[in-house]
């Protein structure tokens, strides 16, 4: 025998869900009662038909349902939402020379051309960089090892909240997995930094060197210029590091030139660093490393289906 806890009410089945809708439709009373006839139910009108497809949908189980609806009320901690739908991606703008000035160094904007359409999936994207505290607790579950520059493997003094730095991009997809996470696609890093009406920088068009960390001597705590929020509310999308992305270096489609360094060889990287002034940081620009570097102006952040 089951009992309910008094004033609880119980959780409604598939099966009394079709009897709600059953009665619902119907309201049977004496005068309406259902008729012997197997094409209907005299006085409400619900037929066999009506009758089995209710039954289909009550009974449809949760996995063919579908995913429940992204919302920023069920963002995961950190987090924040970035609706699917296209964008515009890339830059029209052109350099001087259709080379790349040395090797793993890529040209300005030749490399990002053209301007065009590109899609994402709706995808959670980590709202800061990945901090030096949330890297040692990854390091203290796994044994990696800690980047080279902590040293006794501690993290640099009162660099807690700073972003993780020399880290390969290995160690960064290793990261986001045990995190339960991923690395971003070029795509989908541009996309959260840019949202849907192709502005230069995560804020707008122009350059406004108090919204990010640019031009100074270092990177600095995760989150500390609010004023720099992409559309969707990431920050430090410009400046303070570099970010590694789940992409090659390649053309993208229709690209008007090729450049010797695309293929399968760099990984791309993005958002400019704390060196970086108003070209390295506007959101179309790539830049690029080998997976294996650890540069101390490169870190990360996740992105989650």
């Amino acid at each position: 025998m089951k009992f309910v806890k008094s004033g609880v009410k119980p959780q409604p089945t598939k099966w009394s869900a079709f009897a709600d809708e059953l009665h619902r439709t119907c309201k049977f009373d004496e005068r309406s009662k259902p008729s012997a006839k197997a094409d209907h139910f005299v006085g409400c009108g619900f037929t066999p038909l009506k009758a089995l497809a209710v039954l289909l949908v009550v009974s449809t189980p949760i996995w063919a349902q579908g995913e429940p609806e992204k919302t920023s009320e069920t963002a995961p901690e950190n987090m924040v939402l970035v609706p699917a739908g296209e964008f515009s991606m890339g830059t029209d703008n052109r350099d001087g020379s259709d080379f790349n000035q040395r090797d793993n160094v890529p040209l300005v904007s030749n490399d990002a051309r053209p301007r065009h359409t590109a899609k994402t999936g709706a995808f959670w994207i980590d709202k800061t960089e990945v901090s030096n505290a949330q890297y040692q607790k990854f390091v203290a579950a796994t044994g990696i090892a800690p980047p080279p520059h902590w040293i006794g493997g501690q993290i640099p003094k009162n660099q807690e909240n700073f972003p993780v730095t020399h880290v390969n991009w290995f160690e960064a997809s290793a990261y986001a997995k045990w995190a339960g996470k991923r690395l971003p696609t070029e795509i989908e890093w541009e996309k959260a930094a840019r949202g849907t009406d192709g502005r230069n920088f995560p804020w707008g068009n122009n350059y406004e060197g108090g919204r990010l960390n640019g031009n100074s001597d270092g990177p600095r705590e995760v989150g500390k210029f609010a004023a720099g929020a992409s559309p969707y509310g990431a920050l430090d999308m410009a400046g303070n590091v570099f970010e590694w992305t789940a992409s090659w270096f390649d053309g993208y489609p229709g690209a008007p030139t090729k450049q010797p360094d695309f293929g399968r060889t760099l990984k791309v990287v993005r958002g400019g660093g704390w060196m970086s002034g108003n070209t390295l940081s506007q959101t179309w620009y790539r830049s690029v490393n080998r997976p294996s570097s650890r540069i101390m102006w490169v870190g990360f952040r996740c992105v989650k289906d």
